[in-house]
């Protein structure tokens, strides 16, 4: 069954104007059939498989072959200096919620057998690091976004500067500091003049190190790809692509057939980037799709799934993308003691984009969970000590990294989200889903918990 879709501007209407049919994928658990023939989750949900995708012109990276250790090393903050505020962008916010939502105090469904679990506090639950050193420090800028990640031999942390993004690198054995430089001196045009909001990732299946930053105008996601497995000496490629709008909180996942984006924007942005175009300094392009955002949230971005371990994904597995679903805030009604997350499955054809899809959502029952952080918009809820300063929740996206991992008897994504764990307490819920029999078994809630409640 086709769906029609109203005229778009250039870019959403060549991502969905192809056919829009239905699929009853083998990944979604317990469909339910309108009379339609379109398959639904028990939501009432549908099921939708968008057939089509534009994909960008080719973008011919720059190439840095020389040492990050000779980059202008960016200047320390030092009190005194400026502080620059970011603010968390809202593209095409959303109608509100018309439900209203409970004054009550909220208490987590799961938190008493977290506590029930938890150790004594004299039992220790991690060992004596073998390593711990400083890293980077505050830079002048709230929120920082700091990210880092390991490699075999070296650690790579970023952090938000006062002009773009500080990158440190570390000899992961002894902690030295060997390289600090600003991650727009890898880049050129608009990427030359980055704004941060930094991602720092390690390749496995490769062995390379992919980091990223959007540019300070012109819409640009910079893509800085590692020539080898040494970040220091070993040479970059640098990517600058163009997204439609400004590509906010861009999260980024590693997977064989693409290296996969989620972005906030004012229509929901999921993209591939073709991987092996870039691992091999080529020109590269990009597919981009999108779905239907959640009523209730301004902000949202749906996070990709990150791949880890020695073990790849199955042979042809689409790339996987997840956001929840608090039904108090977006309905529908009548669930008042499930929640649930929302997968969808995206599968890019770099050759011929026309035939990319993507499905979804198949949603996956979950314990109540409240959004409801000082209302569903307000960007400052959560206090510190010391400071006026308040913090974000963030109750608005799976949390980044969502980690996969195949161990061959099953696989296995592992990720978290923010809820109010009692009268604007937030704590992260985790997750656990796995599916067993590969690509024609389904995903499943394995196990769930929240934290104790923090700040």
């Amino acid at each position: 069954m086709a769906y029609s879709n109203p005229p778009r501007a250039r870019w959403a209407c060549g991502l969905l104007c192809g056919s829009l049919t239905a699929l009853a994928a083998a990944a979604a658990p317990a469909a339910h059939v309108h009379a339609a023939g379109v398959p639904t989750n028990v939501t009432g949900t549908e099921i939708r498989t968008y057939v089509g995708g534009e994909g960008s012109d080719p973008v011919w990276p720059t190439v840095f072959n020389g040492d990050v250790r000779q980059l202008p090393t960016p200047r320390a903050w030092e009190p005194g200096d400026s502080i620059r505020e970011i603010p968390k962008g809202q593209p095409g916010q959303q109608t509100p919620s018309k439900k209203p939502l409970s004054d009550a105090p909220h208490v987590d469904p799961l938190l008493d057998l977290q506590r029930n679990a938890e150790p004594s506090r004299n039992q220790r639950v991690f060992g004596t690091p073998d390593l711990n050193f400083a890293g980077g420090g505050f830079s002048g800028v709230n929120p920082p976004d700091t990210v880092g990640v390991v490699g075999p031999n070296h650690y790579l942390q970023a952090i938000n500067g006062s002009s773009g993004t500080q990158v440190r690198i570390y000899d992961k054995n002894t902690g030295e500091q060997v390289a600090n430089f600003m991650m727009q001196s890898l880049g050129s045009a608009q990427c030359a003049s980055g704004l941060g909001d930094p991602i720092t990732l390690y390749d496995q299946f490769a062995d390379r190190w992919l980091i990223s930053e959007f540019s300070n105008s012109g819409n640009r996601m910079c893509v800085y790809v590692s020539q080898s497995n040494d970040p220091v000496s070993g040479g970059w490629y640098a990517y600058n692509f163009q997204a439609p709008s400004f590509p906010d909180y861009p999260k980024y996942g590693v997977w064989p057939t693409a290296y996969f984006v989620g972005t906030n924007e004012s229509t929901l942005g999921l993209y591939a980037f073709d991987r092996v175009k870039m691992l091999a300094g080529q020109p590269a392009t990009f597919i981009r799709l999108s779905t239907t955002k959640l009523s209730g949230f301004g902000f949202q971005m749906i996070q990709p799934a990150d791949a880890d371990g020695a073990q790849q994904p199955p042979t042809g597995a689409p790339g996987i993308f997840a956001r929840h679903r608090d039904t108090e805030a977006h309905g529908p009604t009548g669930f008042l003691s499930e929640d649930f997350l929302e997968l969808f499955f995206f599968q890019p054809d770099f050759t011929t984009p026309a035939n990319s899809t993507l499905t979804g959502p198949v949603q996956i029952s979950i314990a109540e969970i409240d959004s409801d952080l000082c209302g569903l918009s307000s960007f400052n809820c959560f206090p510190q000590p010391g400071t006026s300063t308040a913090l974000d929740p963030l109750r608005e996206v799976v949390m980044h990294r969502l980690q996969y991992r195949n161990f061959g008897t099953h696989e296995a994504l592992i990720g978290t989200l923010v809820t109010d764990v009692g009268t604007n307490h937030g704590g992260k819920r985790w997750f656990e889903l796995r599916r067993t029999g590969g690509l024609a078994g389904s995903w499943a809630l394995h196990q769930e918990a929240p934290t104790r409640r923090t700040r």
